[in-house]
């Protein structure tokens, strides 16, 4: 939670220091004002696969959170990015917080993920792009996830990753699907 404060105020940072000139002229409609940051600059962190869900789907996952306005008079949005080592792509907007007692198919996120009690919530992204490996196989295998919910422990302890894809719609809703719970490691 802690890296999440950082990483957005270093974000507000970097946009009043990154602010393009005024030139007058102006974009398309839907030419962002600010986009994340370059790969290579975005802070990130590196997953090893722990269980064959994961490394069948991604391998070796990276992970970065950056900060983006998308449009102008918009608000700042958080965008998750996971990289398989496979060739996976994922990125994702903030959906919203929500509670590990919420359920997809029936069952409860807490369960879903194997999360403690004492964890008050987890983090759910609305799926904006998945670029697949040559094998055709990404979060939800063959089809594409809609949502990505993903639970690192809010505490000291083992550190752990967590993602789970959802299709269909948002975790809660009687639509939702989950997918195969892929687990990593911090490397």
């Amino acid at each position: 939670m802690r890296i999440r404060v950082v990483l957005a105020a270093l974000a507000l940072f970097a946009a009043g220091c990154d602010r393009p000139a005024s030139t007058g002229e102006t974009g398309g409609a839907d030419a962002p004002q600010l986009d994340a940051p370059a790969p290579d600059s975005e802070p990130s962190r590196v997953f090893a696969a722990s269980n064959d869900a994961a490394r069948n789907a991604t391998g070796e996952l990276t992970m970065s959170i950056a900060m983006r306005l998308p449009e102008e008079n918009a608000d700042m949005q958080e965008v998750l990015t996971l990289r398989g080592a496979n060739g996976l792509t994922i990125e994702a907007t903030i959906f919203g917080v929500v509670s590990p007692a919420t359920q997809v198919q029936g069952q409860t996120l807490r369960a879903l993920l194997g999360i403690p009690v004492e964890e008050p919530q987890v983090l759910v992204y609305r799926v904006s792009q998945e670029t697949k490996p040559a094998s055709g196989q990404g979060a939800c295998g063959a089809d594409a996830a809609d949502y990505v919910v993903v639970w690192e422990p809010s505490g000291p302890g083992e550190p752990v990753l967590k993602v789970l894809g959802v299709r269909g719609a948002a975790p809660g809703a009687s639509e939702a699907r989950g997918c195969t719970l892929l687990e990593y490691r911090r490397s």
